[in-house]
């Protein structure tokens, strides 16, 4: 939850505008390849700032290839999209940023995915 300042208005959650960088970076690069210089250094520093690698933004890059340079990324791309509940229930907002940026990666590489045609059969496969 954001904080109250002084004047009694809420300032911004710095996790939740990171967040949202990187799904509108997502949303972006899902209906149009051309890289938005702004969203793409505005994602590297999230995806810095939260200490993840920054090839984790290269649309050239898989998720096995990710794993391969960066095994102690495996734990975390397993269970990615179901993620565990806290014990006291309240939200880790950081955890949420780095779901963020490694969910991006999944959903671009099977999305996104060039410019040969996939069926959806192909997909089901993957």
């Amino acid at each position: 939850m954001s904080e109250p300042t002084l004047a009694g208005a809420v300032a911004p959650d710095p996790d939740e505008n990171r967040r949202q960088v990187l799904y509108w970076r997502l949303l972006a690069r899902l209906f149009d390849p051309e890289e938005q210089a702004g969203l793409e250094a505005a994602s590297l520093a999230v995806v810095e700032d939260v200490g993840l690698p920054a090839a984790l933004l290269d649309p050239g890059a898989s998720v096995d290839s990710m794993v391969q340079r960066h095994p102690e990324l495996a734990a975390e791309f397993d269970g990615l999209m179901t993620p565990e509940p806290d014990e006291d229930g309240a939200r880790d907002r950081a955890a949420e940023v780095r779901r963020a940026a490694l969910a991006s990666k999944v959903l671009l590489n099977v999305f996104a995915s060039g410019s040969c045609a996939v069926t959806a059969e192909q997909l089901a496969r993957w």
